[in-house]
C-alpha cells in the first residue's frame, strides 16, 4: 500500500501579481508598500507576505504531496507563491475559467512524486472553476476534483446555484480512485446536510473525519464573525470507497475569540488533511 498526504484550503482572497520577474534576494528586499503597490485593485490588493508566508510554512511543514487551494488570484498568483515561498518543489495547476471575482480553485502537485500528474479543467455552469487532477504512480491513477461550490449569498442564499452545481458535480466525479475536496459553502456533514448536498452524499464517499470519528462539535475548518462567533465546517475531503483513511484532520495554530484576531490569521479557513492509502 501506498500512502498520500492531502490537503485543501481556502486561501482568501489570495492575490500575489509582480510589476516583472524579480530574483528571490530582490524580491524579499521590496518594501512592503513597493510589492502591495503592484497590484493597484481595491477589491483585490496582493495578499499580506507575512501571512502568504505562514501558508507555505504549512504546506513545507506537512510536506503534502498534493494541496487544493481555493481563492487564488490567477495561474501567475500560483506561479509567484511556487517560486517564491515553496522552493519550486511543486508543479502547479489553474485554469482561469468562470469565476467573475477572479478567484479560481489551483492545485500544488510534489514534484518526483508521481510518474505523471495532468490537469483538467470540467467543462460547467459552476460559480468558479472545477479541477481535475489525475495522477499515476506505479500503475495506480487517483482522480482529485478540486472544488468551490457557490457560496450562500444572493436573494435565494445562493441555494438554486448549489442546487444546479452538485447536481453538475455528481455527474462528473469518478465513483473509484477518486478523491473530491475543496470549499463546499456549506454543511455537507452526514444527518446534518443541508438538502441541495443529498445526491453527493448518496454517492459512494467518505468524510474523512467522519472516517475518523471526530466529533461533529469540533469539524470546523470556517471562522465568521458577525453579531457573534460561527464555527462550521464548510471544508471536505471525500474519499471513494476504495480507498482507505488512514489520518487526518484539521491544522489549527490558534483558534480566534474575535474578528481582531481572526484577521491577524492567513485566511478564515483551516487546512484540512488527510492521509490516504492506494491499495
Amino acid at each position: 500500500m501506498s500512502e498520500l498526504s492531502i490537503a485543501t484550503f481556502n486561501a482568501e482572497n489570495f492575490y500575489m501579481l509582480l510589476d516583472r520577474p524579480y530574483s528571490a534576494q530582490e524580491f524579499f528586499a521590496l518594501s512592503d508598500d513597493e510589492y502591495k503597490a503592484m497590484n493597484a485593485s481595491i477589491y483585490n490588493p496582493n495578499k499580506d507576505r507575512a501571512k502568504i508566508e505562514s501558508i507555505a510554512k504549512t504546506i513545507l511543514e506537512e510536506d503534502f504531496d498534493f494541496v487544493g487551494l481555493c481563492e487564488v488570484g490567477g495561474i501567475e498568483t500560483l506561479a509567484n507563491f511556487n517560486r517564491y515561498y515553496l522552493d519550486e518543489r511543486y508543479e502547479y495547476f489553474l485554469h482561469e475559467e468562470n469565476s467573475t471575482r477572479g478567484i479560481f480553485v489551483g492545485a500544488l502537485v510534489k514534484k518526483g512524486r508521481f510518474q505523471e500528474a495532468r490537469a483538467k479543467n470540467m467543462r460547467g455552469d459552476f460559480s468558479r472553476n472545477m479541477l481535475r487532477v489525475r495522477v499515476r504512480a506505479d500503475g495506480f491513477e487517483l482522480d482529485l476534483f478540486v472544488v468551490h461550490l457557490k457560496s450562500p449569498l444572493g436573494p435565494d442564499l445562493g441555494i438554486e446555484r448549489r442546487v444546479e452545481e452538485v447536481r453538475q458535480l455528481c455527474r462528473l466525479v469518478s465513483r473509484s480512485k477518486c478523491v473530491v475536496l475543496g470549499d463546499f459553502n456549506g454543511i455537507v456533514i452526514r444527518g446534518e446536510q443541508q438538502f441541495e448536498f443529498d445526491p453527493f452524499l448518496a454517492l459512494p464517499f467518505r468524510d474523512v473525519l467522519e472516517e475518523l470519528r471526530i466529533p461533529v462539535k469540533s469539524r470546523y475548518t470556517h471562522f465568521y464573525f458577525n453579531g457573534g462567533p460561527s464555527f462550521n465546517q464548510l471544508d471536505y475531503i471525500f474519499c471513494s470507497n476504495d480507498l482507505a483513511i488512514l489520518g487526518g484532520g484539521a491544522i489549527a495554530d490558534i483558534i480566534p475569540l474575535n474578528y481582531e484576531q481572526r484577521s491577524r490569521l492567513p485566511s478564515d479557513h483551516l487546512f484540512l488533511k488527510a492521509i490516504i492509502g492506494l491499495v
